[in-house]
């Protein structure tokens, strides 16, 4: 298997540091803790409890969440418009929020991940500058295409559940939002948010989201941090609300999605959750094969290398209109989509313990040989591989698209970027 398609991302790896059995101390009496500011590494074998929080009744010294343990909860239910010619998203949302905490809470925050595309954004103005023999055309095209950019959100309203405006304070990637009324432990706050952007080019601005533009017109969409999402509440930290730079990852609140988008008629979406009207957007071929492939331990083409092909040449519908494709996901901690009409779509079936999860791949005739090859087998042996050394799979569906995104994962869905050569070889060929 290709080691560079990499298929998704199951669990993150947390590393340990311990004292080493034997260690003798460097000198009569024990070193003093680092000095603030001085970091983890000012003293070699500084003691574990020196960089962690206090141990409570919320996090036992053990590591394992104590009896008082609470976290946040916020579900979505989101609906978004891809205007295919202008490459933009308009959507609005319906967050509503649990107050689990102990504390009585006065605001709530909410990440602006797209405004990391304005000019003014932190992640811009921090990048330092390569030296000018490590500068080369790419990196000088990248950011003075970031610095063009008309990107970040576009907030056209901030209202409670009963339309009311609430007034907010947006620090670039970050958005307060004061409430009305305080929100007292075990509290509900309701609120909608009406928002836009324009999607960056991804071949362009490395990111985690962003299109692809082929040379006949038609792009892949893979759509990431598209909806203002509750920053955390950390019962160690308050309010997680730093800037968000473009390159760390981001702590997020689990909830359950709905998940409403409206694409061109011709264009096939994926997207974290289980799709709800099928009979809306598939037609009785497609949804025959969907149903064949859950069952198949090869994958089945849902979506053809013949039929996508017609779509891109715009046979297929000869007025587009626009459908809704209507997705759920419960208990995730995010949700991700990609359209297209130039997807090819594969899928199978995989056993992960008591689950039966549905493997499946989107992606353009450029991608073949290698996708249809691999992709989705390769997804399938990674839930297994998993499921076998550490615990089954928990979700109904896993994903992998090809499309501008190097490498990115998301429940139940991933970007990957890597295609076959144009004379159809790959890496890791017998010629190689």
């Amino acid at each position: 298997m290709p080691s560079r398609l990499r298929p998704f991302v199951l669990l993150g790896f947390v590393a340990s540091l311990a004292t080493p059995l034997g260690a003798q101390p460097l000198a009569s009496k024990p070193p003093e803790p680092p000095t603030p500011g001085a970091g983890s590494g000012a003293v070699a074998f500084a003691q574990l409890e020196w960089l962690l929080p206090t141990p409570s009744e919320t996090r036992l010294a053990s590591g394992a969440p104590g009896p008082q343990y609470w976290q946040q909860r916020a579900d979505y239910k989101i609906e978004v418009r891809l205007d295919d010619a202008k490459r933009r998203i308009e959507g609005k949302e319906r967050i509503t929020y649990q107050n689990r905490s102990p504390h009585t809470l006065s605001y709530l925050w909410l990440q602006l991940d797209q405004n990391r595309f304005r000019p003014d954004a932190d992640g811009v103005l921090a990048q330092s500058a390569p030296g000018f023999d490590e500068l080369g055309y790419d990196d000088l095209a990248q950011r003075l295409e970031l610095e063009r950019f008309q990107g970040g959100f576009e907030i056209a309203s901030v209202t409670g559940a009963d339309g009311v405006s609430l007034a907010t304070t947006t620090v670039k990637t970050m958005m307060r939002i004061d409430l009305p009324a305080p929100l007292p432990p075990g509290g509900t706050f309701a609120f909608d948010v009406a928002f836009a952007f324009n999607v960056i080019d991804g071949t362009k601005i490395r990111a985690r989201t962003g299109y692809e533009l082929f040379d006949d017109g038609n792009a892949i969409y893979e759509i990431a941090q598209f909806y203002p999402r509750m920053a955390a509440y950390l019962d160690y930290q308050g309010w997680q609300h730093k800037q968000y730079l473009g390159s760390g990852e981001f702590t997020l609140e689990l909830g359950d999605y709905e998940l409403a988008i409206d694409v061109p008629e011709d264009h096939v979406v994926a997207a974290t959750g289980v799709l709800q009207n099928q009979d809306e957007v598939l037609s009785p071929a497609e949804r025959d094969r969907l149903a064949r492939a859950a069952n198949s331990d090869k994958p089945i083409y849902v979506i053809t290398p013949a039929e996508a092909a017609a779509r891109e040449s715009r046979q297929y519908v000869k007025a587009p209109g626009r459908r809704v494709w209507r997705f759920k996901a419960e208990n995730v901690r995010d949700v991700a989509f990609a359209s297209s009409r130039k997807f090819i779509w594969d899928a199978m079936g995989v056993q992960s313990g008591p689950n039966r999860v549905l493997a499946m791949s989107f992606f353009p005739n450029e991608g073949d040989p290698l996708w249809s090859e691999y992709s989705t087998e390769a997804v399938a042996h990674t839930i297994e591989s998993y499921s076998r050394y550490t615990f089954d799979y928990p979700y109904p569906v896993a994903i992998s698209v090809n499309g501008p995104v190097g490498g990115m994962e998301y429940p139940m869905i991933c970007f990957n970027q890597p295609r076959p050569y144009e004379d159809k070889t790959y890496w890791g060929e017998p010629s190689d």
